[in-house]
């Protein structure tokens, strides 16, 4: 994390007697973030959440310090949940995005449209479906973690059109597993 953003914890010793795990509160706070939740954390699962507040893009850059992206815009976040347990993902809640600009650090400013994630729970894991306001019906990009630790994305054609030089004639998926990403 860079100077200006802290974060800090506390343990909720009445809740992990309750619940027979470490239960944790936690809170970011920077230029622009405030962003709290709590954890609770067993020997093989975890439940994150509910997530609430707002996190600046210099959050994203104190986590990430060597990102080539900059955007101007903060995410709200709305009771964001997700409970990870072996063979069961779950999930609920929303992150919102006012419309901005994000660009390249060797670029010139694009604009981007106000967007959405909604967050849930499907019989094959967790869905997050991001939408855009201009029209909230149609999926710009689907994100799935599945019960058998598999990270499925979809990129739809109405996101892919909104991306230079990105083919939108039909979806794209990636699909990798989890451990891919926990290297």
């Amino acid at each position: 994390m860079d100077d200006a953003t802290t974060v800090t914890w506390a343990t909720d010793a009445g809740a992990s007697l309750r619940a027979l795990a470490l239960v944790v509160n936690w809170r970011v706070a920077g230029p622009g973030t405030d962003l709290a939740g709590r954890v609770a954390a067993w020997p093989r699962s975890a439940d994150i959440g509910p997530v609430a507040g707002r996190a600046a893009w210099g959050l994203v850059m104190a986590v990430m310090p060597g990102l080539q992206i900059r955007c101007d815009t903060p995410a709200v976040v709305a009771g964001l949940r997700l409970s990870l347990a072996p063979g069961v993902r779950a999930g609920g809640g929303g992150i919102t995005v006012p419309a901005g600009t994000c660009s390249r650090q060797d670029g010139p400013p694009v604009s981007v449209p106000a967007l959405t994630a909604a967050l849930t729970t499907g019989a094959d894991g967790v869905r997050a479906v991001l939408t855009g306001d201009a029209a909230p019906q149609v999926p710009l990009l689907t994100a799935r973690l599945t019960n058998a630790d598999q990270i499925v994305l979809t990129i739809h054609a109405a996101g892919a059109a909104m991306v230079p030089g990105m083919p939108a004639g039909a979806d794209s998926e990636i699909e990798l597993p989890l451990s891919a990403l926990l290297r």
